[in-house]
């Protein structure tokens, strides 16, 4: 696996932990919200990105 995809990886796993945890802690899980806890931790992501990861998850349409 290439280094640009292990980072990707790396990247959609840390957005899916966050959004899990919003889901145990808040019980309902907005993009926006995933997208400014992403950033302010430092990584480098979109809404697009975060749209997709939660489709996968079955937290957003």
């Amino acid at each position: 696996m290439s280094v640009r995809s292990r980072a990707s990886r790396e990247r959609r796993t840390r957005i899916g932990r966050i959004a899990r945890q919003m889901l145990r802690d808040h019980g309902r899980v907005r993009p926006a919200d995933v997208v400014w806890l992403a950033v302010n931790a430092g990584m480098k992501t979109s809404p697009g990105e975060v749209r997709t990861v939660l489709c996968r998850m079955r937290l957003h349409r």
